[in-house]
């Protein structure tokens, strides 16, 4: 069986927040050994050879605009892709519509209907993220592109369908690509907000576990 998560093998886009650089320091993340690259100062080609990239959430837009074909030509060559939230997705991945959102911060605690439904629920994917991982809280709405699965739409409070917080394609390029508009790496990093540690613990497992059973 070929190693998953080799030396160079999770590159970490990140901006050196406050909560990007305690997400990197976390003991709990060590076993993937994430190779960081900065924003600002990393160079393209640290992303080329990575079996998985991660796009931390809240990067600043013009910085992030260097690294948008980087990023699609390696879901182009097979990597497998995160987007978390607060990113432009919208603006630079191909085939999918954005639309910012009211964010319900705290619906535990004032009793609101969060709004968040699961969906595909036979899908591979939920033996990875539990109901607490995905329904916290999100800063938009995703239209994904033909082919891919939304995993959690937001609702309307008419009952009807807002788009998708949560998404998976694995059809339109070679690799896979998993978008949020949650952002677990601030609040991982910050140390509050029920659910956002266990998206993104998960959604690294589900990413570097999928590549595992290609491999072997």
């Amino acid at each position: 069986m070929n190693d998953p998560t080799p030396a160079t093998g999770i590159a970490f886009l990140h901006g050196g927040s406050h909560a990007q650089l305690a997400t990197l320091a976390d003991p709990a993340l060590a076993p993937y050994r994430i190779r960081p690259v900065h924003v600002r100062t990393g160079a393209l080609d640290e992303l080329t050879e990575a079996a998985v990239i991660v796009v931390s959430d809240r990067l600043r837009p013009d910085l992030l605009r260097r690294w948008t074909g980087t990023v699609l030509a390696g879901l182009e060559r097979g990597a497998t892709v995160l987007v978390c939230g607060e990113n432009d997705s919208g603006q630079w991945l191909p085939g999918v519509r954005e639309q910012v959102r009211p964010t319900v911060f705290w619906w535990w605690r004032t009793g609101e209907d969060h709004r968040l439904r699961k969906l595909a629920l036979d899908h591979p994917a939920w033996e990875f993220f539990s109901d607490r991982s995905v329904i916290w809280h999100y800063h938009g709405v995703l239209e994904p592109p033909a082919g891919a699965v939304s995993l959690v739409d937001l609702h309307t409070e008419a009952g009807t369908r807002d788009g998708s917080i949560l998404y998976l394609d694995e059809t339109s390029t070679a690799g896979k690509l998993l978008v949020t508009t949650m952002d677990p790496v601030y609040h991982h990093g910050s140390g509050f907000m029920p659910g956002a540690t266990q998206l993104l613990y998960s959604a690294l497992h589900w990413a570097t576990r999928n590549r595992e059973k290609k491999t072997c």
